[in-house]
């Protein structure tokens, strides 16, 4: 039988010499001999042969333990059994990053759409009556001591992304904000509020996920810094007095760009949608 050194193998493989020796550590791939004389390892062509079969095993994803059970090849059954297993964990993965292809693509045409109000003169007749979109939700009831102090667009992001991480779920567009009295939410009075963020819904979280949205509203876009979105307000509430057109009294807010995407708060965008009161509406 012909032999060959940790180096030659190393060479003909191109494989470190140091690899070589954690694969013997770990009892991967053990030399088949061992010289008593100088403690030289040496391996078979059969263990040559291994390598190949560990590289590609390893470009695939398989764990090493893994691996030195499937170099065993001592019948069909179990490769097919670490084959199957590996195809599963392959799939979830690549359901993960359809995900995350979705929410990346959703959160970059939300930052356009952004871009694309900023640069559009403001106008009168930016206010008008448009359907609020249905969307499947994550939800957050948050109750306020000092509405005074809460600084509510950086209290709903932090509890929502947590919520997000927790149960694995994936958000994409904007985080939305609903006030039961936008009186209150002018006048910083209000007690409470509900956060939502548009989450892709799947069989694992359809128990967690609530629907929004689905009805006539009054909408406008706010474009500066969040201290002047009562002006906003109130300037949606005369045009409703004007053309006689009733109000819930509650609002939400859509954040298309918020301090998540700039620091200079001149560029926020913020959509504010009023639902419409009666029938002639709904």
């Amino acid at each position: 039988m012909e032999w060959y050194t940790i180096g030659e193998v190393a060479k003909t493989c191109n494989v470190p010499i140091r690899t070589l020796r954690y694969y013997d550590d770990i009892g991967l791939l053990t030399p088949d001999r061992i010289a008593p004389e100088s403690n030289y390892r040496y391996y078979s062509v059969e263990s040559i042969r291994k390598i190949p079969l560990i590289k590609y095993y390893k470009q695939l994803g398989f764990k090493l333990d893994d691996i030195r059970q499937m170099l065993e090849r001592s019948n069909f059954e179990v490769l097919e059994d670490y084959m199957a297993k590996e195809l599963l964990m392959v799939e979830r993965q690549m359901a993960e990053l359809q995900k995350k292809h979705f929410a990346i693509k959703e959160w970059q045409r939300l930052l356009k759409q952004g871009e694309t109000l900023l640069a559009t003169p403001r106008k009168d007749k930016d206010i008008e009556i448009a359907p609020f979109p249905q969307y499947r939700t994550l939800k957050f009831h948050y109750e306020i001591s000092d509405p005074q102090a809460a600084n509510i667009e950086v209290l709903y992001s932090n509890v929502l992304v947590g919520l997000c991480n927790q149960h694995n779920v994936f958000a994409y567009g904007p985080f939305m904000l609903f006030f039961e009295d936008f009186d209150q939410r002018i006048n910083h009075t209000f007690t409470s509020v509900d956060c939502y963020t548009a989450v892709i819904e799947d069989e694992a979280n359809a128990a967690l996920t609530t629907g929004v949205g689905g009805f006539q509203a009054i909408s406008v876009v706010h474009k500066g810094d969040y201290s002047t979105l009562s002006d906003t307000y109130r300037k949606v509430q005369h045009w409703a007095q004007e053309q006689d057109i009733p109000l819930q009294g509650a609002s939400y807010e859509r954040y298309i760009i918020d301090p998540w995407s700039t620091a200079v708060s001149d560029n926020y965008v913020t959509e504010l949608i009023l639902p419409i009161g009666g029938t002639d509406y709904v």
